[in-house]
């Protein structure tokens, strides 16, 4: 990941580096939305240590996912893994749950019972907010 970046701090991880294209995607309001949706739906209710969100789940999973191509790109050359990759694939990570409703899964499983359509599935419509936010 050459160029500018901008390091976000997490508990976990430490300091993560993301280029300012995924943070211009972070910025958005459909990014921000992630921070009112809990990772485990209810169950903080229960298990008060389950109280992460989406949003904090979302950047661990971009920045792991370029720091697991990053270790393959040194360790195997011969695959030619660019930097754009990394970023492509941080992206990846980052928005794989765009498409999470209220109450994550339950959303899906309750609230959408009977829906007919591919956008039933967080995934689609992961993948319709990240084609709009793109385009945007």
């Amino acid at each position: 990941m050459d160029g500018k970046y901008k390091l976000l701090y997490d508990p976990i991880h430490g300091y993560m580096k993301f280029t300012m294209k995924c943070i211009k995607i972070i910025d958005t309001p459909e990014f921000q939305r992630l921070r009112k949706i809990k990772q485990l739906g209810n169950c903080y209710r229960v298990f008060s240590g389950a109280s992460h969100n989406r949003f904090e789940h979302s950047l661990g999973v971009g920045w792991l996912a370029s720091e697991l191509l990053t270790q393959i790109k040194y360790k195997q050359p011969e695959l030619g893994i660019t930097s754009e990759m990394i970023e492509r694939m941080m992206i990846a990570g980052m928005c794989h749950d765009l498409g999470h409703g209220p109450f994550s899964h339950l959303f899906d499983h309750y609230c959408l019972t009977g829906c007919n359509s591919p956008l039933c599935e967080h995934e689609a419509r992961s993948g319709e907010i990240l084609r709009y936010l793109v385009d945007k």
